[in-house]
């Protein structure tokens, strides 16, 4: 039952669950992207903030005294809600990272499209990986794992209790760092593998036929290879995106519980 009574101590409480979930809505994958309106963030994040409020959120005293206190506690919940929905966001950096890579290695270095997601320009290779991975996120339901388990964080960090453990972010940022390259390394492997077959040919075709111009012939064929290679390998996209959407949950455990208060 919905109560109708409505305090000051209940509007302070109030906006520090809207505080958390706009910055959690404005920087997690799919509900952060730019193509979204802004209005249609703003009334997502403040509905939901009330639903958690009225449904979700024990209501404890908060932990405050004066204006500066509870100035403290916005500014803490706001760092709360960018950490949940940026550790959700990283493993997309991945793919931006694989896609200059294999960019370029195929010679699609100088080809930059504008994303419509995030505003940037991107390679083509980076791209289509995102996009891929954004419509695997949306066919598998992930989006509503994300958002459950933004919600579920409200019972490892009460509102107006967050506790920051530096040790446990830095420590699960550089864990992410050393994945970082290894997983994006195994994503360009197989093009590096196809390049590395094709730069051999050229050079031996070079040796027994030196008056072909191999450098304007290789310039095609390594366009040709690359999107081949890509066309060949895109039945993985739905492997890789299994195992990109276990490291986003994971990386959402690691900077939940470095930020709850036990």
């Amino acid at each position: 039952m919905i109560e109708t009574g409505f305090s000051l101590q209940d509007l302070e409480y109030y906006l520090l669950i809207v505080v958390r979930v706009s910055c959690f809505v404005f920087a997690a994958p799919f509900f952060g992207t730019n193509n979204v309106p802004r209005r249609v963030k703003v009334g997502f994040s403040v509905l939901l903030a009330f639903l958690l409020y009225q449904f979700v959120v024990p209501h404890l005293v908060l932990p405050y005294n004066t204006v500066i206190g509870y100035g403290i506690l916005v500014l803490k919940e706001a760092i709360a809600g960018i950490l949940l929905g940026f550790s959700g966001n990283l493993c997309l950096y991945l793919l931006q990272f694989a896609g200059s890579l294999i960019d370029m290695d195929v010679g699609l270095s100088m080809v930059n499209m504008m994303d419509p997601l995030t505003q940037q320009t991107m390679g083509f290779s980076g791209t289509l990986y995102q996009n891929a991975l954004m419509l695997m996120l949306l066919a598998s339901n992930m989006h509503h794992w994300i958002l459950r388990a933004f919600i579920d964080s409200y019972e490892l960090i009460p509102t107006g209790r967050i506790a920051f453990n530096m040790d446990h972010l830095v420590n699960s940022f550089v864990r992410f760092m050393g994945e970082y390259f290894s997983i994006s390394f195994r994503i360009f492997l197989p093009v590096f593998g196809a390049m590395l077959i094709l730069n051999v040919v050229l050079g031996v075709m070079a040796k027994a036929a030196p008056q072909m111009n191999m450098f304007t012939v290789g310039v095609q064929i390594k366009i040709m290879v690359g999107l081949g290679t890509l066309f060949v390998t895109v039945s993985l996209i739905p492997r890789l995106a299994d195992f990109l959407f276990e490291e986003m949950k994971e990386m959402m455990r690691l900077f939940a519980g470095g930020m709850g208060s036990l």
